[in-house]
């Protein structure tokens, strides 16, 4: 209990950063003597703002005031800060549906401004909310929404402090390892900025979590660094509550040692006044004592423990209190102060206890009624159900009647015709399976067929022997390094052929690549020989994939019969696009053009016949049966413009 009540204490130093109330004269100063309704409503904000804890009824009417005038202006960032920070303020006094929804006006107005600085600090306020109703995974996730805003509006001061509150959030799962993360990193911002306070809140918030986590060595260092801080600044309240949390560290394992730590810290609290804070280490203090034999000193520090405690108004502490005084008086035998003690133990837990019983049975009776009313809601949908089934009743039955009549004759019908058709079906099944087997195994025959065809055409025997030639001819003119990166080159052609040969498809990126070395190769053995390989981004970017070699026999066609016979500049393109059906590939060569190139390549070889050509086609008609695609290819003959022959665009389509 006291360990949650040390943490809640830090978290709300942490976030009264901002607030100062003897800033509030100044401001009003400047309200009296603003010139316009959007200073005014802005300086009513920050009053709001600075009154929160000091002086809530003067907060909210501040508050009210601001999100009037706002409203009367048109001023969204000044209304979004009116309902921030009444928002806040509701939650400081317990209100938090109104809360609520007071923050989340606030965050809707400050999204739609989209200043990111304004939508972090609600966005934390409503984590904190979260927090209050024990909702640790919401708080969480509203911190880190308002972490990632604050890092973007580069507000280091914010930024620790949403770090901090991470930390003690994933603390609050079990989560040691996040929270020591995010815990030592708002550590490293709050040096950074030089607030020695902070850092030894973040020091002590690490200390529990390690301590939690059975880090005792660290636990205990890292209390040693808080209170180092503590007594250089000086703050009493923190240094009292990190001695505190280091005698409850060595409470069972060195009681004389853990009483040491409990009197420095109720000698900072006697400092202050504190007397909450008192009545908690006397506590402790009492049962240290009693664990190291000293019954009269447990007996005093309890005593005095009760007083401050019934002082301060807690009836749980001092309920806790009249148990420890009952075990202290029945340990030395004293009957009647332990019957005493523990009657009014007693009665406060009755009290306690009723008063939670009370809260239980108004929310059980709120439940029971709203229950209660969706319950006859019911009732009464049922029975003007029922009422409305009667009245279409006895035309149902009638329907029904010569329904059933009607169904039963083309039932019949039906089994009549369904018995005659059987047979004839069941032939025509039979026969068309027995096509479909015949057809599968002629797919799959042709595929391997054309598999082969294909591998054996890709590498045009000729290119093979002028590659091994022009490598051959480099390590004779002593170029031993240009060989065998040529030959490397060769063989990557080859490998990247054979990979491709036994897939149906591959990525245009993937044929990009192997076009692009394909023709790096033929550059070497023909001069003045330029290329390009391309795709557009949404290709590439959306991995569309081909037929795999599909390309190459268009590319190799373009080299050995358009651009090989040419005099001068020779340059082939090649272009992927994404059609209206599908990927598009237009190869385009200045070459002597097909006529030109036929004539030449008949007069060396008159009996050549495309095969690669002829293979492509051959697949895309397969690729119809096999793969629900298809397409076509278009080849398109180039003029210059006194009508000679200037090159050969072909497209290839696949759809």
């Amino acid at each position: 209990m006291r360990r949650v009540f040390s943490a809640l204490l830090l978290l709300r130093v942490l976030l009264a950063h901002g607030q100062d109330a003897s800033l509030v004269p100044d401001l009003r100063a400047t309200l009296a003597t603003a010139t316009n309704d959007t200073l005014r409503a802005d300086a009513l904000a920050r009053i709001c703002f600075n009154l929160i804890r000091s002086e809530p009824d003067s907060a909210r009417l501040a508050g009210e005031q601001a999100m009037t005038l706002a409203k009367r202006i048109g001023n969204q960032r000044a209304l979004g800060d009116a309902h921030n920070n009444l928002g806040w303020l509701a939650a400081e006094q317990g209100q938090l549906d109104r809360a609520d929804s007071l923050l989340r006006i606030a965050l809707g107005i400050f999204q739609k401004i989209g200043v990111p600085a304004y939508t972090s600090v609600t966005l934390s306020n409503l984590g904190w909310l979260a927090e209050k109703r024990g909702d640790s995974v919401g708080a969480l996730k509203r911190f880190q929404e308002a972490l990632t805003l604050s890092e973007a509006a580069k507000d280091t001061a914010t930024v620790s402090i949403l770090l901090y509150s991470i930390g003690t959030s994933y603390r609050k799962i079990k989560d040691h390892e996040q929270a020591v993360l995010y815990l030592e990193r708002s550590q490293a911002y709050e040096r950074l900025l030089h607030r020695p306070g902070k850092e030894a809140h973040c020091l002590v918030a690490l200390a529990n979590t390690l301590k939690e986590r059975g880090d005792t060595l660290g636990a205990i260092d890292r209390y040693h660094e808080a209170i180092a801080i503590y007594k250089r600044i000086p703050d009493h309240l923190g240094w009292g509550i990190a001695e505190e949390n280091l005698g409850d560290l060595f409470q069972l394992r060195s009681p004389r040692t853990a009483l040491e730590h409990y009197g420095i810290a109720l000698a900072k609290y006697d400092s202050l006044e504190s007397t909450i804070d008192q009545a908690y280490v006397l506590q402790r203090i009492g049962k240290a004592r009693l664990e190291l034999g000293d019954v009269v000193g447990a007996g005093s520090s309890l005593n005095r423990g009760l007083e401050l405690s019934s002082s301060a108004g807690d009836p749980a502490l001092t309920m806790e209190y009249e148990m420890a005084l009952a075990r202290l008086a029945a340990k030395n035998g004293d009957a009647q102060h332990t019957m005493s003690h523990f009657d009014r133990y007693l009665v406060l837990k009755d009290s306690i206890q009723g008063a939670d019983t009370q809260r239980e049975l108004a929310r059980l009776r709120t439940e029971f009624e709203t229950e209660r009313k969706e319950k006859d809601n019911i009732i009464l949908r049922a029975e003007n159900s029922e009422q409305a089934a009667r009245i279409r009743s006895g035309q149902v039955k009638l329907y029904a009647s010569i329904a059933l009549v009607v169904l039963v004759l083309v039932a019949a019908l039906l089994l009549l015709r369904n018995f005659l058709q059987k047979q004839k079906h069941a032939n025509v099944l039979e026969k068309l399976n027995q096509q479909l087997a015949d057809s599968n195994k002629e797919v799959t025959e042709i595929n391997g067929l054309l598999e082969m065809k294909l591998l054996r055409s890709q590498m045009n025997p000729h290119f093979i022997y002028n590659c091994l030639n022009s490598a051959a001819q480099m390590t004779q003119a002593g170029k031993q390094v240009e060989a065998l990166a040529y030959l490397q080159g060769f063989a990557r052609l080859l490998r990247m052929v054979l990979d491709h040969s036994v897939n149906d498809t591959v990525s245009v990126e993937e044929e990009v690549d192997f076009l692009l070395q394909y023709l790096k190769l033929e550059a070497h053995r023909l001069p003045d020989f330029t290329y390009d390989v391309n795709a557009a981004p949404d290709l590439l970017d959306d991995g569309a994939i081909i037929p795999a070699l599909i390309i190459q026999p268009f590319v190799e066609n373009a080299v050995w019969h358009g651009l090989a016979h040419k005099v001068g500049d020779r340059s082939i393109t090649v272009h992927f696009t994404q059609g209206s059906d599908g990927p598009v590939c237009t190869v385009t060569d200045n070459g002597i053009g097909r006529k030109e190139a036929t004539s030449a390549h008949h007069a060396q070889d008159p009996s050549h016949k495309s095969l690669g050509m002829q293979l492509t086609s051959e697949r895309l008609k397969l690729m119809a049966r096999r793969m629900q695609r298809d397409g076509y290819i278009t080849i398109e003959d180039l003029q210059a413009p006194d009508g000679s022959a200037a090159g050969t665009r072909v497209t290839v389509v696949l759809r």
